[in-house]
């Protein structure tokens, strides 16, 4: 067996694999000997089936899944001897291929087109500058927080009358058009927050009610779609669709909740420890923490605009119509040819991300260990059992939970990419020259969806059980 490549372009190259008989000639014999012995074919003993027959019979087939085995293995070896660093996957060059004939060669050639990756030239530096952003929580935002924290730890109490921001609380029965209750309607509790109805109509409908009330309801006519009156009535879809089905709602309970008084009381509870004495220090307390739970979205567009500037960075030229043909032909991808000029650009970005992070990744012994994923697991077990055990009887109890969790792939990998992202995230922040700007959330969310984009959907290991301390080669899919 002989193998050769040609560069066909700037980054694209064709592998020629020379197959001859003597390659394969010793296992498909071997083969279909066993296939003599084992078969059973009417007019022959078992096992004295004539060899010819048996060629006749399945020699192709063997022959053709031996070549291909060959194939793949010789590809493979040949790409990692030689550090060929390819895009996408090798594709026969349908082309050349197209002669082929088992039958009528001792030697057989096969050509392979392939996709080869640009080298990065790439730096992380601090000449580099990228913008990173704190939400300014203002006036409005920060009363629709305390309003919330009120009424989280307010109080219920329960009104005469029902009022448009109630819950109410009823039986539910299945009726039929004269009223009468069906036997085999539907009939149960349930409650209704009067704040989810998006009907103005429904909701004044259900105001203004004492105890005892009933309310006939058409789920059509009464909810805003389907998908509130399942949600109100708990019924099925099924049952919340049906054009003519009519409910009756006798209110047995009304629940007003009166939000909690802006007093000591309230600051200790929310921000225990914190000795806060009055309104005025308390609403800095949650202006504060308002402005903290923005700060994973922050740095999520921080990472994104990071993202960005290394690619216009780099500058790294694909090949282009390989890539295309590769996804077209990839079974995976589902492209068409008609979303190929709309799809692929996102591609291509999404392909030079994957060889920066890489890059980045390698340069900076950036790495996620199994031991680390367990541990990450294990915290997060631990931290949702309120009283912990600590002995080591217990201790076996978690890693056992531990083990299981671990058979999740999907779940693993997730943790995996998150782990990733984190110390990513650390270094960007360390390694670049950034200005914090201080902006509206209205603001923001304008930023956010204008640098919205898909190039971080991807795994940072595709197998990480296999996978060398250094390898963080991707599978470049999208």
């Amino acid at each position: 067996m002989n193998i050769t490549s040609e560069n066909t372009g700037e980054l694209t190259a064709t592998i020629k694999i020379e197959v001859s008989k003597q390659d394969y000639e010793e296992k498909v014999n071997k083969i279909l000997k066993d296939y003599q012995h084992k078969a059973n074919i009417p007019g022959f003993r078992p096992g004295k089936v004539p060899i010819g027959l048996i060629k006749k019979m399945y020699g192709k087939a063997v022959i053709a899944d031996e070549i291909n085995k060959i194939l793949a293995d010789s590809l493979a070896n040949y790409l990692k001897e030689e550090k060929l660093e390819i895009l996408g996957n090798p594709l026969p060059n349908k082309e050349k291929n197209s002669s082929l004939n088992f039958d009528l060669h001792d030697s057989l050639d096969f050509y392979f087109d392939l996709g080869l990756a640009p080298k990065i030239e790439l730096t992380l530096t601090d000449k580099m500058n990228v913008d990173r952003f704190v939400i300014k929580v203002d006036e409005q935002m920060l009363e629709k927080y305390i309003e919330n924290t009120r009424k989280r730890f307010g109080t219920s109490v329960h009104p005469e009358l029902s009022d448009i921001e109630d819950m109410l609380s009823g039986e539910l029965m299945e009726i039929d058009e004269n009223g009468s209750y069906i036997e085999t309607g539907v009939k149960k509790d349930v409650f209704i927050n009067l704040n989810d109805l998006k009907k103005e109509e429904s909701k004044k409908e259900l105001t203004g009610l004492l105890k005892d009330s009933k309310v006939r309801i058409k789920p059509l006519q009464f909810f805003f779609d389907i998908d509130e009156a399942v949600k109100c009535l708990s019924v099925s879809k099924e049952k919340a669709g049906q054009e003519n089905i009519l409910f009756e709602l006798t209110i047995k309970d009304i629940f007003h909740l009166v939000p909690a008084s802006l007093e000591k009381e309230l600051f200790e509870k929310v921000f225990p420890g914190k000795n806060i004495e009055t309104e005025e220090q308390f609403r800095e307390e949650v202006r504060k923490d308002a402005a903290n739970s923005f700060i994973g979205e922050t740095d999520k567009l921080f990472y994104n605009q990071v993202t960005k500037k290394l690619i216009e960075e780099a500058q790294l030229q694909l090949p282009d119509e390989f890539l295309k043909r590769w996804l077209l032909e990839n079974k995976e991808t589902k492209i068409t040819p008609e979303d190929i000029s709309h799809e692929y650009p996102a591609f291509a970005d999404s392909t030079r991300w994957q060889m920066i992070e890489n890059k980045i990744l390698m340069d900076n012994d950036i790495t996620v260990k199994e031991e680390e994923v367990r541990a990450y697991i294990k915290s997060y077990f631990l931290n949702q059992i309120p009283v912990r055990e600590d002995n080591p009887e217990a201790d076996k109890r978690y890693e056992s939970v531990v083990d299981s969790l671990m058979e999740n792939k999907e779940q693993v990998r997730k943790i995996y990419n998150e782990l990733y992202y984190a110390r990513l995230l650390n270094l960007f922040k360390d390694k670049f020259t950034n200005t914090t700007k201080e902006i509206s959330y209205e603001e923001f969310i304008n930023l956010a969806s204008a640098n919205h984009d898909h190039l971080h959907e991807h795994d940072h290991l595709h197998d990480p059980e296999n996978e060398s301390e250094h390898d963080h080669e991707h599978e470049h899919d999208h």
